[in-house]
């Protein structure tokens, strides 16, 4: 039996291109990602991490007018809201994109910078405690943060979460036979959903009774981050 030419010749070309077509196979790109923790604030870092499939490159829009290339990006929101997170993730031959809402809720935030009456020298490991209302203050009890927090090596102290009201600051370090501290230290009423910025002044006491509070001058002005990032710049330089 004869195979017939016409039969063997067209197999023998469709092997032979199908020998020559030697173009990968790539895989369709999958977007995803995941957004760390459960609660978000304003003014603090959200990061997302990325979770694509046979991605080569990224492209995120926080919803914020602000975007990333990066793998896996942080951002920080400073306005509360639902802000719709997309990812778009590109292959080598594909693309998709992936949605997300992130909800950012508002802080009423206090940063303080501790520095030294008359200048602008800063004031680290000082005790900061925050009162309600001034008898507390001036009797110690009732701390609304207990135990106190100390400010960092660039003097300062930030506290998150807080109500929208006035507070009493109490500042104390030791230092040797005396203490610093301030007097009468009272901010206005915090602006909520914000970041409320102050200039804490502390003075050199000899009194041996360090509960002794001594009512006189607030030496506690409000501030702004513009004005604290001089400062610490200030510092820098002077070192």
């Amino acid at each position: 039996m004869k195979i017939s030419r016409l039969i063997i010749f067209p197999l023998l070309f469709i092997f032979i291109l199908e020998s020559c077509d030697r173009t990968p196979k790539y895989e369709d790109v999958n977007a995803c990602f995941a957004v760390s923790g459960d609660i978000h604030y304003i003014n603090t870092t959200v990061n997302f991490v990325d979770c694509s499939q046979y991605a080569e490159e990224y492209e995120w829009n926080f919803g914020d007018g602000t975007i990333s290339n990066q793998k896996n990006p942080s951002h920080v929101y400073i306005t509360p809201g639902i802000y719709q997170v997309i990812l778009k993730a590109y292959g080598y031959n594909s693309t998709d994109s992936y949605t997300h809402a992130v909800t950012i809720q508002g802080s009423t935030d206090l940063d303080i910078l501790v520095m030294f009456d008359g200048t602008e020298d800063v004031v680290s490991n000082c005790e900061i405690v925050l009162y309600g209302n001034h008898t507390d203050w001036e009797n110690l009890t009732n701390p609304i943060t207990d135990p106190p927090v100390l400010t960092n090596s660039s003097g300062i102290v930030v506290f998150t979460d807080l109500e929208p009201v006035v507070y009493f600051i109490d500042a104390f370090k030791d230092a040797g036979p005396g203490f610093y501290q301030n007097i009468n230290g009272e901010t206005e009423q915090l602006v909520e959903n914000t970041v409320n910025v102050y200039n804490v002044y502390v003075r050199y006491f000899t009194d041996n009774n360090k509960n002794n509070k001594r009512i006189s001058i607030s030496k506690i002005e409000k501030s702004s981050k513009e004005e604290h990032e001089r400062i610490l710049k200030k510092q820098k330089s002077n070192k």
